[in-house]
């Protein structure tokens, strides 16, 4: 991998057991595209069937799956087209490209410059520009100067059909396809506001210069809840969720300017920062889910987004941030994106997009949580690397729910007996849908580690003893202690 050791804890762990790595690495293809190995992929299944617990089951959300591939209409109605750019610079000598903004939130990284970084989300491109010749920030492929800050679209351009101009492009977010299909589905479906759609699923965005391994993607991973509701309605509940019971929860939180404090939500909602209390439920949900795959309440914060940073249809954006050793990492966006969307694709295509509420029609407002499922992970994943210098290799402190595995099942050593027992375990195992793996190469402490390093939760194994009493040891990976129970309680 080209990113350096030093800036992710989890570093060795992840490319020793390939839980990820550069897509078309043998031909050093483009970077921004990531392939995930068994490992990974189990644990990303394990983030995704607890956001899926949470924001469809717990929640009561309607869960679909819209297209990859948008016609350019829809992404013209939803401002992307005009609007969805980053301020690129170049470099006079090699033509590289970086994101002006990206240079100098490393310079003010390095510099541990807080008060730059809070004044950086208010640069134009004309302050960015002048900083970039202030501080003497060059080409990081070549040194050459840098000059120049252009808006640059991120959208991935198609054509349907061979020889045609019929533009599409491969979709920046999977927000616009349930706006889309929203009034079909609140039809046939028999849904009333407030009512969640939400999907998860691919998003692709043509990063000009993709780095911090899976932090920033050109293809990556969405998970996104749209509430739509009525503003005219008091909110107290949504399905069987009292809304005034989730107000009392506190969270760590930072206002414009960067005073960060400990806020309930209902003191949040008082004072204005959250907006309605449909969008403290996303925030509430978005707490839980990361309490409930194993972020430490101390590295997660949610930010107020500047007011210089807020799209132009928003009344409210709070960002969900998470500390890593690339620092500060958004891993969710909540807005409050009100009427917009609707909006403008009734606009552009024509047909009315309204439902009834109370007797009236109207085009309801939408409250947004979107959370980016690979930047979750490597957070989780760098949060979760434990040293271990008392048992000499680095593991994966993993919760049970988002563990690859819940067993690994080793007989002792290489033995006829010992392997059939340990196999017809693990079988079992797998036959009442419990994950487990076995394993029967290198000795047991090499296996151990191996367990260790991809967060198994437990490992099993399989002795002489099993064979005579029925019992198997079982080793806590937390504590590396081990225990002794009959082969018929391992469930």
């Amino acid at each position: 991998m080209s990113e350096s050791k030093k800036e992710n804890k989890a570093f060795s762990i992840i490319e020793r057991r390939g839980i990820f790595y550069p897509a078309f690495d043998a031909y050093n293809a483009s970077s921004g595209f990531y392939d995930y190995g068994a490992i990974g992929l189990r644990i990303m299944r394990g983030i995704e069937g607890a956001w899926r617990n949470i924001f469809i089951d717990e929640m009561g959300a309607t869960e679909i799956q819209t297209t990859d591939i948008v016609p350019e209409i829809v992404l013209k109605a939803s401002g992307h087209v005009s609007t969805f750019t980053d301020p690129v610079i170049g470099c006079k000598t090699c033509k590289s490209s970086f994101r002006a903004d990206k240079l100098l939130e490393e310079y003010y990284d390095k510099k541990h410059d807080k008060e730059g970084l809070a004044a950086l989300r208010k640069f134009d491109k004309k302050a960015m520009q002048a900083k970039i010749t202030e501080y003497k920030i060059r080409c990081q492929r070549c040194g050459g100067e840098l000059q120049g800050i252009e808006d640059v679209n991120l959208m991935f351009k198609t054509h349907l059909g061979h020889g045609t101009d019929n533009v599409a492009y491969l979709r920046p977010e999977t927000a616009q396809g349930i706006f889309v299909d929203f009034k079909n589905l609140f039809r046939i479906y028999g849904l009333k506001l407030p009512a969640a759609i939400a999907q998860s699923g691919k998003a692709y965005r043509n990063e000009i210069s993709p780095r911090q391994q899976l932090v920033r993607m050109r293809e990556f991973h969405q998970m996104e809840t749209e509430i739509f509701f009525d503003p005219a309605d008091e909110q107290k509940r949504f399905n069987s969720i009292d809304l005034d019971a989730l107000l009392s929860k506190e969270i760590s939180f930072v206002y414009r300017g960067g005073k960060e404090s400990t806020e309930t939500l209902g003191a949040l909602l008082k004072n204005g920062r959250i907006p309605n209390k449909l969008f403290a439920l996303c925030v509430y949900m978005e707490a839980k889910l990361l309490d409930t795959i194993g972020i430490p309440k101390n590295v997660y914060r949610f930010r107020e987004v500047e007011k210089e940073e807020l799209p132009h249809y928003s009344k409210g954006n709070v960002d969900l941030e998470i500390s890593t050793s690339y620092g500060w990492i958004e891993v969710s966006g909540n807005a409050y994106r009100t009427d917009w969307d609707l909006s403008q694709h009734a606009k552009l295509s024509g047909k009315e997009i309204t439902v009834l509420s109370n007797g009236k029609k109207i085009t309801p407002h939408v409250v947004e949580a979107s959370i980016g499922l690979d930047r979750l992970l490597i957070s989780l994943l760098d949060n979760a690397v434990q040293e271990g210098k008392d048992r000499g290799w680095e593991w994966l402190n993993l919760n049970e729910s988002v563990a690859p595995y819940k067993y690994a099942v080793f007989p002792l050593q290489k033995d006829e007996k010992l392997e059939s027992a340990a196999a017809n375990l693990q079988a079992r195992l797998s036959e009442n849908r419990v994950a487990s793996y076995y394993s029967v190469s290198g000795s047991i402490g090499k296996r151990y580690a191996k367990s260790d390093e991809i967060g198994v939760p437990y490992a099993i194994t399989v002795d002489f003893q099993s064979l005579e009493d029925g019992t198997v040891t079982v080793r806590d990976r937390d504590t590396a202690k081990q225990a002794r129970t009959k082969i018929g309680d391992v469930k």
